[in-house]
């Protein structure tokens, strides 16, 4: 856990029970399990799962779920929820909220020698292991955090986050163009262009950005390569979209994603080969301090028909 910088500090008016009572703390029933009697800022934690983070005020965003592999611990080694709704995140020994509206900047009392651009003043709204090591006879009081450590062990990870950002976004299988196009025949030994059309859910790039409390994941996709199964057993691998074909290129190859047929696509289903399109799509994420990469597939299809050209003697 992260220790936090105090500057307001006041004596501890009550003690009982190794925990801190304070009076005007409104009475609660949080999620998790977590009971809060009125009148004290003592709970009764019991929930071993974390909770789901929600707009504390430290930042919006479409983050939430479950929590994910991270657990945070009282200092008798008691699992407890990371964030609890009405109390805040925990960080040292106390549930934080933030405090709103903020000091003003000029309040030295509170920011120390801070500048609301560093960070942010948060509330304690529950401290069960008070007095915790350290903090001697104490109050725990509003207090400056600086950015990014409330609320950095709530919550999803870095790539769970990622992974959300990816189920937001819109991949799809290559939108495809091939000439011969549908109704049309071509010839054995002339070339077959083959492109996916430009589009950000079929090409990409597509971004999204997903917030969970402090953490920030932006994720980044875009096709890397499309392998298109051309019906007659070989394959084609394509790292660009493809030149789409004009009539004026003639029986001109693809400069970048073409195939030539050796045999007629007669004895096929309809007579025709089935053409298999398989886009990859590659993702980069960056946040929470964190990087990495993931990869999705997506598949369609069409036909193309191949005849052989007719000499007559």
């Amino acid at each position: 856990m992260l220790t936090p910088v105090r500057y307001a500090r006041g004596v501890l008016t009550a003690l009982a029970a190794g925990a801190l009572a304070l009076a005007g703390t409104q009475a609660a029933v949080a999620d998790g399990g977590v009971k809060c009697p009125p009148g004290t800022q003592v709970c009764d934690i019991t929930a071993e799962d974390p909770g789901e983070p929600g707009d504390d005020g430290s930042g919006g965003g479409t983050g939430g779920g479950s929590g994910g592999g991270r657990k945070c611990h009282r200092e008798n080694g008691q699992e407890i929820p990371c964030y609890v709704p009405g109390l805040g995140f925990w960080n040292e020994s106390c549930y934080w909220t933030l405090l709103d509206p903020q000091p003003p900047a000029d309040d030295f009392i509170i920011w120390g020698n801070h500048k609301p651009d560093e960070g942010d003043i948060y509330h304690p709204t529950n401290c069960p292991d008070f007095p915790y090591k350290g903090a001697g006879t104490f109050v725990p009081r509003d207090t400056f955090f600086p950015n990014g450590t409330i609320g950095k062990d709530a919550g999803p990870t870095p790539a769970e986050l990622a992974e959300r950002a990816v189920a937001q976004m819109t991949l799809k299988g290559a939108d495809i163009g091939i000439a011969p196009e549908q109704g049309r025949t071509g010839l054995v030994g002339l070339p077959v262009w083959m492109w996916n059309k430009q589009h950000p859910n079929t090409t990409g790039p597509q971004a999204r950005t997903v917030t969970a409390g402090a953490v920030s994941v932006t994720a980044t996709a875009k096709v890397s390569k499309v392998v298109w199964n051309m019906g007659d057993g070989s394959s084609v691998t394509c790292t660009k979209p493809g030149e789409p074909y004009q009539a004026s290129y003639g029986k001109r190859e693809s400069p970048d994603c073409g195939h030539v047929y050796r045999h007629t696509s007669r004895g096929e289903a309809g007579n025709k080969f089935k053409v298999t399109a398989t886009s990859t799509w590659t993702i980069h994420w960056e946040g929470g301090g964190e990087s990495g990469d993931l990869t999705e597939t997506r598949e369609s299809a069409t036909t193309v028909a191949i005849g052989e050209l007719q000499v007559v003697g």
